[in-house]
């Protein structure tokens, strides 16, 4: 059972990587709020297993370099539901222009990623207001939100 769940979560990230436009770049995939900091999964293009960053004090740093695929589904078991899964996930956080956001996905159906509702939070002193909601991810793609799940890692 665990397997093929792993492998269910595993074929998840791939489809999300097919949006990952040129080298270069990484596609958000997951992000875990623990306290004050922000755990990043990213997924590079042609890559089986994502990066993961944490995000505190305002900088981005290499949390851990993973090898393999379990490895990481160990540390953050959420990432293996959250494919699957109809309530609302945190995938990333954005930083831009003296505001700071979470961009949140919620499945309409648990078995077709296209039926996907994007949300972008403002965060301010605690409190998430909504800034933007979004009818599936090409829609984000267009946004002034977008750096939020196709991270040029060049800068």
């Amino acid at each position: 059972m665990k397997t093929k769940l792993l492998l269910a979560f595993v074929a998840g990230l791939f489809s999300f990587s097919a949006f990952a436009q040129k080298l270069g770049q990484e596609m958000a995939v997951y992000a875990e709020k623990r306290g004050n900091d922000y755990y990043l999964l990213r997924l590079a293009q042609d890559k089986p297993v994502p990066k993961v960053y944490v995000y505190s004090n305002g900088q981005t740093k290499v949390y851990k370099d993973y090898k393999e695929i379990k490895d990481v589904a160990m540390d953050f078991p959420g990432i293996v539901t959250s494919n699957k899964s109809t309530k609302e996930e945190l995938v990333s956080i954005l930083n831009k222009d003296n505001h700071f956001y979470e961009v949140t996905s919620q499945r309409k159906d648990p078995n077709n990623f296209e039926k996907t509702t994007v949300t972008v939070y403002e965060v301010s002193n605690g409190q998430k207001r909504i800034v933007e909601e979004y009818g599936s991810i090409m829609e984000l793609v267009m946004s002034p939100y977008k750096d939020a799940i196709f991270i040029d890692i060049k800068k």
